[in-house]
Parts: structure tokens; sequence; C-alpha cells
């Protein structure tokens, strides 16, 4: 979801000018950048488009969930011991997992991550239980929260096919609506390979006129 989309979460505009509210999410920010891992956790936006949520039962319409885009986002990750079991879903990972971000790393990506968002970090995918705003985190007695903490935990792979880079969505997985990967091997042998077509079905190539 865009920043600027979660209304219950923005503030007055003076109150957030003033000067001492600016320093104090300059040195929030400046923070998390320090301290945040390279390269960042990478965060999969879920495609929330009425056309793709059935309206009845807000279950997405394709079989896949599909993302929207994806962004490295710098956190600071705090984690506990990993403690795996066996269950009907498959491998479930019971540990909790916290990416701790700032306020103006979300709005320079114009990103505010909800619950059901993806997050790759350490080699798998977990998935955003909540958003967490700690008491200490507002600047004040203003509305102004410095940073906000996602709650989140390793999602169960059950009987899904594993994927050669888990850190990046697979073609299926992008919404429609996003740029389609430029294909390496023809679908048409008549066609060369490596021709970047970004398209579904590469075009047959135009026949010489016949000479008259």
């Amino acid at each position: 979801m865009k920043f600027t989309d979660r209304r219950e979460f923005l503030y007055d505009a003076e109150v957030f000018k003033r000067s001492d509210t600016q320093t104090a999410l300059r040195i929030h920010d400046e923070f998390i950048r320090r301290q945040s891992g390279n390269p960042p956790p990478v965060f999969y936006e879920v495609d929330r488009s009425p056309e793709g949520f059935d309206q009845l039962w807000h279950q997405p319409i394709s079989t896949r969930t599909q993302y929207t885009r994806t962004l490295q986002v710098p956190c600071i990750v705090q984690f506990d011991k990993m403690n795996w079991s066996l269950r009907r879903q498959g491998r479930y990972a019971d540990q909790k997992i916290r990416f701790w971000t700032s306020n103006l790393i979300l709005q320079e990506l114009n990103y505010f991550p909800l619950p059901g968002d993806l997050i790759y970090w350490n080699g798998y995918r977990t998935e955003i239980i909540t958003p967490e705003f700690e008491p200490n985190s507002y600047w004040g007695q203003t509305n102004v929260w410095l940073g906000v903490i996602y709650s989140a935990a390793i999602v169960p792979e059950g009987d899904a096919k594993p994927m050669i880079n888990p850190s990046k969505p697979m073609p299926t997985e992008m919404a429609p609506s996003a740029q389609l990967p430029f294909k390496t091997e023809p679908i048409n042998p008549s066609v060369p390979a490596g021709n970047p077509i970004a398209s579904t079905e590469y075009v047959k190539p135009l026949q010489k006129p016949d000479k008259c």
C-alpha cells in the first residue's frame, strides 16, 4: 500500500515541519540505515487491486498470490532461535522475527507494509503478521511516529515446489500490470535466442516482398 493511503497513520503537517520533529526523524532514520544489514531485507507488496480479489470472500482470485513490486527496505532485524517442526501443513519454523524501520525510509519508498506482505530475509520468505508502534517511538506528545516494527513469521512450505532463487519473484507471481521480464529463449524456433522481446510470444519476422 502507498504510504499516503494510510490516513490513520498521518499527522498534522505543521507539527511535522517543526525543527525538533525533523531532527528526531533524521536521527532515528540515520540510526536505522547505519545498523541495517547489507543487502537489506526485500519486501514483497501483495497485489490488493479490486479486480484481483473476490468481493464476497476477500480472497485472491488467482491460485497464486501476486505482487505489484519488490522493495529493499533498510531494517534492523531482531530474532530468536529457530525451532523446526513437521506439521500437516509441512515444515514449520517457530521463530519470532521483528523488522524495525523508520518513518522517513517508508516515505522515501512511498510504501507502507501491511499484514500479508512478504519479506525475504536470511534465505526465507517471512509473512508480516502485524505492524507495531512502540510507545516510545512517538516524538514527545505529538502524533508523529519515528519508526514502526513489523512482526513476521516464516510461512510453512507445505508441498510447494522449491524455487531456484526465493529472493526474486517468479514471472507468474508478478501482477499483470507489472513489467514483464525479458525472455532469453525463443518460443518460436525461427527467432534467434537472446532476442529481448518482453511479451508472451515472439513476433513473426517480416517477410521480404517478392520482386516484380
